[in-house]
Formats: structure tokens, sequence, C-alpha cells
């Protein structure tokens, strides 16, 4: 493990020395004060210093802010597939991408409660912005994914960590979670990127039948009744659409990571497939390119995804006012157009842009899936 250092999670020797570093941090204190404001500092000291393991870290706090969460910014969370899986084998889940931190936490909260091994977490580097951010995501079996490497030393690092993964599989007998694709989805539609795909084999001597094998991909469907930070991902279309470009602000990971954690989310799902056989993984890549094959892969996840996401009365109001129908008015209320038209106004009125400009790229992010489907 020592050659990825820089890649891997702490292990149980590294968790009392982390979690020093991490009482120390005043703003550890406030995040915590803000999730269970009925507890003080105090309170929390003894529970903090008993943590010597990382399933104790999972367990006694992160399971415990995971649920609190969930109890109070959505209206259920739930997931389906997991008779498909076996508790005793690891597997590599990739799902759609709609909030920073939540995806892979409710997942994983999922999984504990469910009696299954919590998963190893991808994680962007671009998302460290505090030293104490990284104790905490590395305490809590995170692993780090570099952004922006030079070209030439993509190939090296992507080498690194998908033997990583692959270290993570044969040695540890870990699960891993890894979004289908670099950044959330932001207009709705949820694509798996082949080039994931591809850096996953790699370590297995760009083999994916024998990669696969031994990390049967768990496809994975995460539908939110009420998207995470829909007014920043409407601003940022809107933005990138009229400068050609988009610039994130330096704080501005932050503050989508705060949005989708204290904002409210409705109905969350989780919908799990059974693990893709071989037989399928076969099929993808006979008679076609290797590039060929990952593309058909790619496209056998999104049917999947897409078509796993329960759709809502928001998803299907937002497909008609879009295209000024009633097509799917079946699906939808008076109450429910109401609730849509106070939750655009409160998710775009701190915006630097004047909120009926973005009402476009706010319909279009709720109808995505619809709107890929006509």
């Amino acid at each position: 493990m020592d050659t990825f250092d820089d890649i891997r999670p702490f292990n149980d020797a590294e968790v009392q020395q982390a979690m020093g570093r991490l009482m120390q941090q005043p703003e550890f204190d406030w995040a915590l004060t803000m999730l269970f404001p009925e507890m003080d500092a105090e309170e929390w000291q003894p529970l903090l210093q008993s943590i010597k393991t990382v399933h104790d870290f999972q367990s006694k706090i992160i399971a415990a802010v995971v649920r609190k969460i969930a109890e109070d910014t959505t209206a259920g969370l739930s997931i389906s597939g997991l008779e498909h899986l076996d508790k005793s084998k690891p597997y590599l889940f990739i799902s759609n991408h709609r909030d920073i931190v939540l995806d892979s936490a409710f997942l994983n909260y999922l999984l504990f409660t469910s009696s299954f091994d919590t998963t190893r977490i991808a994680i962007g580097n671009n998302l460290l912005k505090r030293p104490w951010i990284e104790d905490l995501v590395k305490l809590n079996k995170n692993f780090i994914v570099q952004r922006n490497i030079p070209a030439r030393q993509a190939y090296e690092y992507s080498l690194r960590l998908s033997q990583f993964i692959r270290h993570s599989f044969e040695t540890d007998l870990s699960s891993v979670w890894i979004a289908q694709r670099e950044g959330r989805t932001k207009d709705g539609i949820d694509k798996t990127q082949s080039g994931l795909l591809k850096m996953l084999v790699m370590a297995w001597y760009d083999n994916p039948e024998v990669a696969f094998k031994h990390m049967p991909i768990v496809p994975v469907s995460i539908s939110y009744e009420r998207e995470p930070c829909a007014g920043l991902k409407a601003r940022e279309l809107y933005l990138k659409d009229k400068n050609g470009t988009y610039e994130k602000a330096p704080d501005e990971d932050l503050q989508s990571m705060q949005a989708g954690i204290m904002q409210q989310k409705g109905k969350v799902h989780f919908t799990c497939g059974k693990p893709l056989d071989a037989a399928l993984i076969q099929a993808c890549f006979s008679d076609v390119t290797r590039n060929e094959g990952y593309r058909l892969l790619a496209e056998k996840l999104d049917v999947f995804i897409q078509g796993n996401y329960r759709l809502g009365a928001f998803n299907y109001l937002a497909f008609d006012l879009f295209g000024e129908s009633i097509q799917h008015a079946a699906n939808y209320n008076d109450a429910d157009k109401s609730a849509f038209e106070r939750h655009f106004k409160e998710q775009c009125r701190f915006s630097d842009v004047a909120v009926e400009e973005l009402r476009p790229w706010f319909l279009k992010l709720y109808a995505g899936l619809l709107l890929e489907q006509k």
C-alpha cells in the first residue's frame, strides 16, 4: 500500500492521529454543531476520542451524520436490488452523479444499514480545499483522484489509479464506488464516460473480460425528487452557454457541497442492478475495436441508469413547461405546479443572473431524461 500513499484512504493505524488533527479544527466543530445543534462540543469529545478504527469512524460518526441529513432533508431514503448481491464479495458500484457528497454517502449508509461492507469512494482532489477535509474523507474510505493531470503524465497516473483499484479488490477485498463520469450531471442526462471504463481496466493488462470478472460492475441509478443544487447547476449552464466557457470561483465546490447537504431533496432512491455477467461483457467486445467495446459497455450502463431513474412530478412538469405541452399532465397536479414554481424561485433567488434567464436551463435539468427519450 505504500505505493499508493498519495491515493489511498487511511488504515486503522492512522486513525487516531487523524482524529487528533480533526478535533483541533474549528471548522469541523462548526460542521458538527450545524448538523447537531442540540449537542455542544464537550458532548462530542468523548465520542470522538473513542474512535480507534475506520469502522469506528464510519459506524459512530458518519452513520449518525448521514442519518441526520436524511431525516432533515429528504422525504425518505431507500434502496432496491441488494438481493442481487453477495455480502461476502466486493463489487464495483458505478452510478450516476447528481450530488458531490451524498451520492456515495447515502449509498454507503444504505449498504451499512443492510449489513454490507461499505465501499471505498473515489473523490476528486479539487474538492479537498482544506487540509481537514482531506483527513475527513480519508477516514471515510475515500481515495483521491487527481484532476487536471498534464497530458504527458496522464497515462502513468491513470495506470496507478487503476492499480490501486485492483489492489482494493484483490488484496483488501474492498468494494469501490465511482461515478460514471467526471463531474456531476447538470443537464439531467446521465452518461457514462467510456474513458472511465478504459482506466479501470488498465491494471488488468487492458483485458476487460478479466478485469470485470474480478471486479464485477453493479450499475446504480440514483433518483432525487428535488435535484441537488438545481439553481447553481442552471446558472453554470447559462453562463457556459452565454460566454462559451465557465470557470468556477475558488470556493464554489465547497458551496455546492454545503448546499447539496443542507437543501431539501424530497424522496431519494437507489436502484442496484445485477452484477454485469461475463456474457454481456464479452458481447460488448466481440468483433469490434476495443474503443467501440468500451462505448458499447458504457451504453449498457446508461440504459440501466437512465431506465431506472425514478421520474417524479417535477420531471414531467418541467418537460411540459419546456415544450409548452400537456403531454404528461396526468403525472402532476396544481399543487405540484405551485411547489415547482416555489422551488425554482428559492433555488435561483440569490443568483447574480436574473431569475427568468435561468428558467430554461432549470427546466432542462429536470426534463433532461424525458427530452433525451423524445
